[in-house]
C-alpha cells in the first residue's frame, strides 16, 4: 500500500502511499504487509519509531481474482535521512544532496523480502508447486521536489525464489487538506525479467500435467501500472489514523498468463485501514 521514502525520515502517509502501490502492482501485497516508513521527526529528532496496526484487503497472490482481509501489523523505524526500515524493506541513503531549495535527490542500497506463494493458498495454484521466499537487494534512487516525488529501484534475487531482476517506477504528490487531513496520490509500474516473469506466470510441461494449465513461458517486460490513494488523519500529536486504496493493471505476458487468463484476473484491486502511534 507503498509512498516511497524520502531523503529525509519518510512520513507515514507516503509510507501508505507506496504500500498501496507496491501491493497492487507487485507479489509484494502478500509477501508482506507491504512498505511502512516511520513518520518524518521532530526538529532535533534523529530516530523515529511508528508502530501501527490495521487491516489490508488484497488479492491472495499476484493475478489471483480472489481477495482476503489480512491483520497489518507493522513497524517502521528511521534514522535521521540515512537508514529506514519498512515493514519487508530497509535501506541506506548514502548520497544525499539538496541542488536547489525545495529539492532533494538521494541514492543508496535497498533489500527486501517477497514472501512464498503456496499451491495451498489458492486452489487456482493447485498443480503449480511451491515458490520459495525472495530476498530482492537492489538500489534506488529518488527524486523530491516540493510535494511531489518520483523514485526507481532495481533489484535482484538472491536468495533463490525467483532468481531474477524486478524494478519499479513510481511518482505522486501529496497535499494537506487542512492542519490534521493529509493526501496522497501516486502511480507506478512495474518491469520483470525473464526469470522472474516464469516463476510467478509461467507454466512448464510438468506442472501443465499437474495443473491443467497450458504450457506458457512468459517472457521480461513491463508488467504491471496501477494508481493509489491515500488519507491520513492526525488524531493528536502521536496518534493518526490512515486509509488506503489501489488498483493496478497486469500487462503484457502477465495478464496473457494461463493462471491470470483461465482462473484468476488482470484487475487489482487493494485497500487498507490502519492506526498508528509514532514516539
Amino acid at each position: 500500500m507503498n509512498i516511497s521514502p524520502p531523503t529525509d525520515a519518510p512520513t507515514l502517509k507516503q509510507s501508505l502511499a507506496i504500500a498501496a502501490s507496491a501491493a497492487a502492482v507487485t507479489a509484494a501485497f502478500l509477501l508482506a504487509p507491504a512498505d511502512v516508513h516511520a513518520q518524518e521527526p521532530a526538529t532535533g529528532d534523529d530516530w523515529t519509531v511508528v508502530l501501527g496496526a490495521g487491516a489490508i484487503y488484497a488479492p491472495d497472490y499476484e493475478g489471483s481474482k480472489d481477495h482476503e482481509v489480512q491483520p497489518f501489523p507493522y513497524l517502521a523505524v528511521g534514522y535521521k535521512d540515512i537508514a529506514y526500515l519498512r515493514g519487508p524493506e530497509v535501506g541506506v541513503n548514502i548520497i544525499r544532496v539538496e541542488p536547489a531549495e525545495d529539492m532533494k535527490i538521494s541514492l543508496g542500497p535497498v533489500a527486501r523480502y517477497r514472501r512464498d506463494r503456496s499451491e495451498k493458498r489458492n486452489r487456482a495454484l493447485a498443480g503449480l508447486g511451491k515458490v520459495d521466499m525472495a530476498i530482492e537487494v537492489g538500489g534506488t534512487a529518488r527524486l523530491d521536489v516540493g510535494p511531489a516525488w518520483v523514485e526507481l529501484s532495481v533489484a535482484k534475487d538472491v536468495a533463490g525464489g525467483h532468481e531474477g531482476v524486478v524494478g519499479t517506477a513510481a511518482g505522486g504528490v501529496d497535499f494537506d487538506l487542512s492542519d490534521d487531513l493529509s493526501l496522497s496520490l501516486s502511480a507506478t509500474t512495474g518491469w520483470a525479467d525473464t526469470k522472474y516473469m516464469r516463476t510467478y506466470f509461467g507454466v512448464t510441461p510438468t506442472q501443465a500435467t499437474r495443473s491443467g494449465l497450458p504450457v506458457y513461458a512468459a517472457g521480461k517486460g513491463i508488467k504491471d501500472a496501477g494508481a493509489n490513494i491515500g488519507l491520513q488523519y492526525r488524531l493528536t500529536d502521536h496518534w493518526m489514523i490512515a486509509a488506503t486504496g489501489g488498483y493496478a493493471r497486469l500487462l503484457g505476458d502477465a495478464k496473457d498468463a494461463p493462471l491470470v487468463r483461465l482462473r484468476g484476473s488482470p484487475d487489482q484491486w487493494q485497500g487498507g485501514v490502519f492506526v498508528a502511534y509514532r514516539f
